[in-house]
């Protein structure tokens, strides 16, 4: 892949990590942390099929659907000295009543090491994760489908709070589908980005950003290409961090991001250039009250077999209200688009544009610092350019979560 020798003069320069990271790691100098927890939700979902009734059937999945899924959660933080060892991880079962042919087990674990040199942090990072996917991701017949990621970064950030600072990121993140028909959807990316910042009390954070990632489907063969098909991405960027007075926080990076395909099929562009972006606002209104908004533009592999590619663009508004020492309420907006690449060259239709349109809602209780109760809501409805997987669907559930 064409990242390698960049990916290995980054590791060598110590400029290192990012894509594969779920979150970030703790820093060096935190204290020794042992935390666990079981819980368990059950939901209630008016259309898990993510379809119409027609294409449910021709799926042999029924559409209402109660879901129970108990999980248990570890999260360990270790320090020696100037260097820290963590993980993070929890395990479940996803039991479904009506469409117990898609039971599967679910995992989600991030490792890592964490150390300090002079005015350095490095950071090496293993992440995990596997679930059966949600019906919505799968255009074709086949429904027992679990996805699979594992994620490799090493990372590095240099300087001090204000002033100039460099970072950097190499990481290589491996999806893998279990169905056969999602196969084409397998794909490895490898990534790599370096950034240039100054920070000022006053005046925030500055950032230049490059990114670098390259990906690689081996199972989605096409004619004339019998090896595979991929495409690589570069971004440049502008990022902008800062606070305005006590309540207002802002933080926004845009962008040229430039594509190239390794394949393309003769009257399709090999190369797009289009505008990447993301952002978001968060304005705290007095000591119980704040108000988040949020947007992005993005470039990802695609998860579906039979397309290379999806730009998606979203927007959401939420706010978080806390009533009394107990209660939190939460309510929130989302839109988010997607556009595939046009010329897939599956046999069968898929997915090529959609829109999500979300409504959303919480209640939590707090009964002490470990044990929580929470109902959540959501309404969603999606339009797609294949009517029958046009839905809406209404999603109640509460979870009980006891930590020790």
């Amino acid at each position: 892949m064409r990242l390698r020798p960049l990916a290995l003069g980054a590791f060598v320069c110590a400029c290192a990590g990012g894509e594969a990271i779920a979150q970030q790691p703790p820093g060096v100098g935190s204290e020794r942390q042992i935390h666990g927890f079981v819980s368990v939700t059950g939901t209630y979902d008016s259309n898990f099929a993510r379809s119409n009734k027609a294409t449910a059937a021709a799926r042999a999945v029924k559409p209402r659907e109660y879901l129970l899924a108990p999980k248990a959660g570890l999260n360990v933080v270790q320090p020696f000295g100037r260097q820290v060892v963590y993980l993070n991880g929890s395990a479940g079962y996803d039991f479904h009543r009506e469409n117990s042919q898609l039971d599967r087990r679910r995992y989600d674990v991030q490792g890592g090491y964490v150390t300090s040199l002079g005015m350095c942090q490095l950071s090496a990072v293993e992440t995990f994760r596997a679930a059966q996917s949600d019906l919505a991701d799968l255009d074709g017949v086949n429904t027992r489908n679990e996805l699979r990621a594992i994620g490799t970064s090493l990372s590095t950030s240099c300087g001090r709070p204000t002033g100039i600072a460099v970072s950097g990121s190499v990481s290589r993140l491996d999806a893998k589908n279990s169905a056969a028909l999602q196969k084409p959807a397998d794909s490895t990316l490898e990534s790599l980005s370096l950034q240039v910042g100054y920070s000022n009390e006053n005046l925030g954070r500055f950032s230049l950003v490059y990114s670098y990632a390259d990906t690689e489907m081996p199972n989605r063969i096409t004619p004339g290409r019998p090896v595979g098909d991929g495409f690589w991405s570069e971004t440049y960027a502008l990022s902008v961090e800062r606070d305005l007075g006590s309540r207002l926080t802002l933080s926004a990076q845009g962008g040229r991001t430039r594509l190239k395909r390794e394949f393309a099929p003769p009257g399709v562009p090999q190369e797009i250039k289009t505008t990447t972006y993301s952002g978001q606002a968060a304005y705290r209104i007095g000591s119980r009250m704040s108000v988040n908004l949020s947007g992005e533009r993005t470039i990802k592999p695609a998860q579906r077999a039979g397309k290379l590619y999806d730009v998606t663009t979203g927007a959401q508004v939420s706010g978080q209200y806390q009533l009394g020492t107990r209660y939190t309420l939460s309510a929130g907006y989302s839109i988010r688009d997607v556009d595939s690449n046009a010329d897939t060259l599956s046999a069968r239709p898929v997915i090529t544009n959609s829109r999500n349109n979300s409504v959303f809602g919480s209640v939590r209780y707090q009964q002490s610092e470990l044990a929580s109760l929470v109902l959540d809501v959501r309404y969603e409805e999606r339009d797609t350019d294949l009517p029958e997987f046009n839905y809406s669907a209404m999603r109640v559930g509460i979870t009980a979560q006891v930590g020790f």
